[in-house]
């Protein structure tokens, strides 16, 4: 398959830094990307109906044109959901180049009573096919908002999601972040712990985004729902490998609508960079107690997504007027090395239905947004 026949024609360039916008192959939707130390770009997508749909995978090796010819993540057919943009897959870089996907399975796959499933699988260095997909959802219910997956190179693999514990009160307010943990480079996990016990509420179609960074800690976004109209952006640090967990709410956010919102988190030089969207607007920082935020985007922007190069300077791009069943345009902004918005921005259409962005520096210290 041929890349450049895919590769958008449109090229922005500003100063030293350029910023190039393309297609998705196989015109996939909810791209997810992460980048080796080699400089590798793996890629997910999703590719067939909204409601049951296929987890697919390219890669791309340091300085090839093309990406890989695409392979289905997924070993039971049409098991991943498009529809509402924020329940698609998701992927970490474990220990030795293990890729850990994971995604909100469709409602017909269930089983057991609990309604959708969470599937995850792995892709061990050296393997050209996907470990049979496993449902971890255990006895939990009420899988909604997207899961997240982290991985570090010491083996642990967190997968996190939002729902209901057995036999709990029904509704938001009930809802807590689940934390479920594999020390063994994801092959097998402990039981589930929760990460907001003493703070249940969780917006239930908004989803979350997990990190592992290096000395056993993990940071997790997710969007609380305490009350009905308080659904305050929230971080949840765990500093011992998921033993323990302190909360912080990070941006305030009173509305009694289900946003359907995510967010970002990405390791940087100085620290894990967030960005997020509040009120249809797109805000970033630092994740310590100096970093003031920083608007990026105005309005009407969603599904924020975040790379940074060489330099230091970290692009944020991020969706214009998706809803509903409804694509639309996409934005984005480079922020020097300091953290502060440069000159350099744009806008591009084509963003498809239930879809968003991702975004990678490439090996030059230039950008690639993939739409």
């Amino acid at each position: 398959m041929k890349t450049l026949a895919v590769l958008a024609a449109l090229t922005i360039t500003a100063k030293a830094t350029s910023v190039r916008i393309e297609d998705v192959p196989e015109r996939g939707i909810q791209p997810q990307v992460v980048v080796d130390a080699a400089g590798t770009a793996y890629l997910i997508y999703l590719k067939g109906e909204p409601m049951g749909c296929d987890v697919r995978y390219v890669r791309r090796p340091r300085g090839a044109h093309d990406w890989s010819a695409p392979i289905t993540v997924n070993s039971e057919p049409a098991t991943a959901v498009a529809m509402g943009t924020i329940r698609g897959a998701q992927l970490a870089i474990g220990q030795r180049g293990t890729l850990h996907v994971v995604w909100n399975g469709a409602m017909q796959h269930g089983g057991g009573g609990h309604g959708s499933p969470l599937f995850y699988t792995l892709l061990e260095p050296g393997m050209t096919k996907f470990a049979p997909q496993r449902n971890l959802l255990g006895e939990t219910g009420a899988l909604d908002g997207g899961a997240s997956v982290a991985a570090d190179d010491k083996g642990n693999v967190f997968i996190v999601w939002h729902g209901q514990q057995p036999d709990s009160a029904e509704g938001e307010s009930a809802r807590v972040v689940f934390v479920l943990k594999s020390a063994d480079n994801g092959k097998t996990f402990d039981m589930p712990v929760v990460a907001n016990a003493d703070f249940a509420g969780t917006c239930a179609c908004c989803s979350l985004r997990a990190l592992a960074a290096p000395g056993g800690q993990l940071f997790t976004l997710y969007r609380a729902a305490h009350t009905l109209s308080d659904r305050d952006l929230t971080l949840l640090t765990s500093r011992d490998a998921g033993a323990t967990f302190s909360r912080v709410m990070l941006d305030p956010w009173r509305t009694s609508t289900c946003p359907m919102s995510s967010a970002a988190l990405l390791p940087t030089p100085k620290g894990i960079r967030a960005a997020w969207e509040t009120d249809g607007k797109i805000r970033s920082a630092l994740l310590d107690a100096e970093s003031s935020q920083t608007e990026v985007a105005p309005d009407k922007a969603k599904h924020p997504t975040l790379a940074i190069n060489a330099r230091g300077e970290t692009l944020v791009a991020w969706t214009i007027g998706t809803g509903w069943n409804r694509g639309g345009e996409l934005g984005w902004s480079i922020l020097d090395s300091t953290g502060r918005p440069s000159s350099e921005r744009g806008t591009a259409s084509g963003v498809p239905v239930w879809s968003y962005t991702a975004a990678y520096a490439e090996p030059d210290g230039n950008f690639a947004i993939l739409r």
